[in-house]
């Protein structure tokens, strides 16, 4: 059964279709499921991990190469209030929720991590490194914050397009 129901990964708009199987479809942007089923729920939630670390991996290798500084490893989890911490050992860790957001925010939390494994607070020397890394990352931090409102809401479920948040 089609419905205009939907999720966002990576910025666009998949719909949901209701369906004994569980299949993603990155090309038709479809996710075909039983929203009945926690095995389904289970699996999405494996395959959006992976999605999101197939995206977190080149941008935090890159730009620890660039700010010179090495971590141990990248975790998805799931806080309820943060997109992304990371540990004085050099541990990574990324709110699940990421997923839905487009590359370019995704790279700005990850690049903002890795930063602070330079810079422990959010002091001048800290914002600096995203200055040069984003030329626009004030921008890419309001769009956060308004992501935050619309996350304790709809976990981005029926948003369509992410093209109306501000830029």
């Amino acid at each position: 059964m089609k419905n205009s129901r939907g999720l966002l990964i990576l910025g666009e708009h998949f719909e949901f279709r209701e369906n004994g199987s569980l299949k993603v479809d990155f090309d038709e942007k479809v996710i075909e499921f039983n929203p009945n089923s926690r095995n389904h729920l289970r699996r999405l939630e494996r395959v959006l991990k992976r999605k999101l670390l197939d995206e977190l991996e080149p941008a935090v290798t890159y730009y620890s190469k660039k700010l010179g500084v090495k971590f141990k490893r990248i975790t998805i989890r799931k806080p309820r209030t943060r997109w992304g911490s990371c540990s004085p050992d050099g541990n990574l860790n990324f709110n699940l929720q990421l997923v839905y957001l487009p590359p370019d925010l995704i790279r700005y939390v990850a690049c903002h991590e890795v930063a602070h494994l330079k810079e422990n607070h959010h002091g001048k020397a800290f914002w600096e490194i995203l200055k040069k890394e984003f030329k626009n990352y004030r921008g890419l931090k309001k769009r956060l914050r308004v992501l935050v409102l619309v996350r304790k809401t709809n976990f981005f479920l029926d948003l369509g397009k992410a093209s109306h948040l501000p830029k």
